[in-house]
């Protein structure tokens, strides 16, 4: 365990929070409940159900307290980041075969499609499904 444990949530330390972690204990920066998988050195966005340990029943929702018999607090920084979805993106074109050159040259086109069809009224559907197929 680390010396020195920051929050899963907003990466404030957590110097003042006595251990063990209690299933009360709240980041006092963001409010956050500390005693979750997301702040368990099982936690792995890696694993399905997250969660390294074997033998332990993870809760559905990471972020809530529970009572998990094998928590143990590890910093972990919170992962939904702009840089995670970069990578996952990265993959994907990786995957099928998109160049960097190519990415941008359609997200260059996407944009000025869209700013075509700015004059659509948003608010009726039926206008929103013809402009996709305007050209």
């Amino acid at each position: 365990m680390a010396t020195s444990l920051i929050c899963w949530n907003c990466s404030e330390s957590l110097g003042d929070v006595p251990l063990p972690v209690s299933r009360h204990a709240n980041c006092a920066s963001c409010f956050e409940v500390l005693h979750c998988c997301r702040m368990c050195r099982h936690y792995s966005r890696d694993k399905r159900p997250y969660c390294d340990e074997e033998r332990a029943d993870p809760p559905n929702v990471k972020e809530s307290a529970n009572f998990c018999d094998y928590f143990e607090p590890a910093n972990h920084v919170n992962d939904d980041d702009a840089g995670s979805s970069q990578k996952v993106k990265s993959e994907l074109d990786n995957l099928f075969g998109v160049t960097d050159d190519q990415a941008v040259s359609d997200s260059e086109h996407s944009l000025e499609h869209s700013s075509e069809h700015s004059n659509v009224d948003t608010d009726d559907p039926l206008a929103k499904f013809n402009g996709l197929f305007d050209d």
